[in-house]
């Protein structure tokens, strides 16, 4: 199957996504619904795995909340909440417990500011599909990721919204719902 990513005909528009998040940045954490449940979901299917990780990275981050339980979950780890927008990092800083304190960091995942094999968890639930092009997130996330790290994360796929995308098809040709790769 062809990466949509890639196709001419959908692109995002890095600068309108960091904006979109920027605006919604104050209500976000109580509109969401979705997402705390996929990120419980992510976060559950770590429990299995016994390890301490030194550095962990929440990729996309968002108002902080699984940062929270990152940090909660793994205590003597630098817990480095990163996202696009400069709005999400201040709700997660407003949202940080006294005692549990993670960092916060303004940057594009396709542009990483950490060093090579610097981090020992890469946390990242329903971000990727703000990548464009993809390939490039994981190659940041394969650079920054210690060898024997892990990389644990939740996306969208081809058929997401596909009955939305089907019905904006038949009603004017022009694409208004994100392509979603096929992993």
């Amino acid at each position: 199957m062809d990466n949509a990513f890639a196709t001419a005909a959908f692109r995002l528009d890095r600068p309108g996504v960091r904006a979109a998040f920027e605006r919604a940045s104050a209500g976000y954490e109580a509109a969401a619904v979705l997402q705390p449940r996929v990120s419980d979901e992510l976060l559950g299917r770590l429990e299995p795995f016994k390890f301490e990780p030194r550095v962990v990275l929440d990729l996309g981050a968002g108002t902080g909340r699984a940062a929270r339980e990152l940090k909660r979950r793994y205590r003597r780890a630098l817990v480095i909440a990163l996202d696009l927008a400069p709005g999400m990092l201040r709700e997660a800083r407003r949202h940080q417990h006294l005692f549990r304190r993670f960092e916060r960091v303004c940057a594009d995942a396709l542009r990483l500011p950490l060093a090579e094999s610097s981090v020992d968890l890469v946390f990242s639930s329903l971000m990727l599909q703000w990548c464009d092009p993809l390939d490039e997130a994981f190659a940041e996330i394969r650079r920054v990721l210690n060898p024997e790290g892990f990389f644990a994360f939740t996306t969208f796929g081809p058929d997401t919204l596909k009955e939305l995308r089907g019905a904006w098809a038949e009603a004017d040709g022009y694409s208004h719902v994100n392509h979603f790769a096929d992993m």
